[in-house]
C-alpha cells in the first residue's frame, strides 16, 4: 500500500503530540522535530484539527483524541479527503462502486487497529517504559 508523505507528517506529528501530551506544542517545534517546513507543518497538523484529533489555539497544538482511540482508517481518510479540500466523493456518481467497495474493504482489514498499535508495532518505546528500564542509582551520602 502506498501513502502519501502529508499522511507520514500526520502519524509522526501525532507521535510528538502525544510526547508531549500534557503542554500546548508550538508548530516550530513540530516541525523542527520532524525536519520540516513551518509551512507545511501547519497544513498537515490543519488536517488533523480538522479531523478532531488535534486541538489548536494561540498558544498552539495538542492531541484532543489519544492515540488509541485514532483509528488508522480514519488518519488515512482524513488525509484523503481533507488534505487537499477535495470534496467527499459521491458513490452514486461512480461506476460500479468500485471506491466504495474499496474504501469498505480497507476499512473492514483495518477495523480495531489504532495510531497507538502502529507505535508499538514500531517498536517505539513509550516515556514511562523509558524510564522504568533506566537503572536505579543510589543516593549519595555525605556522612
Amino acid at each position: 500500500m502506498r501513502t502519501n508523505k502529508a499522511l507520514a507528517y500526520g502519524l509522526a506529528s501525532l507521535y510528538y503530540l502525544n510526547r508531549t501530551s500534557t503542554r500546548w506544542n508550538r508548530v516550530e517545534e513540530i516541525s523542527k522535530f520532524q525536519g520540516l517546513s513551518t509551512s507545511y507543518c501547519v497544513k498537515v497538523l490543519r488536517t488533523l484539527v480538522r479531523a478532531g484529533f488535534v486541538a489548536s489555539c494561540g498558544r498552539g497544538y495538542r492531541l484532543k483524541r489519544d492515540l488509541e482511540r485514532i483509528s488508522v482508517w480514519a488518519l488515512m481518510e482524513s488525509f484523503i479527503i481533507n488534505f487537499n479540500g477535495a470534496p467527499r466523493i459521491r458513490y452514486s456518481r461512480l461506476p460500479l462502486n468500485l471506491h466504495k467497495t474499496f474504501c469498505e474493504a480497507t476499512n473492514h482489514w483495518l477495523v480495531g487497529v489504532t495510531v497507538q498499535d502502529i507505535v508499538e508495532m514500531a517498536g517505539i518505546e513509550k516515556p514511562q517504559d523509558i524510564k522504568a528500564r533506566m537503572p536505579k542509582i543510589p543516593a549519595l551520602s555525605l556522612l
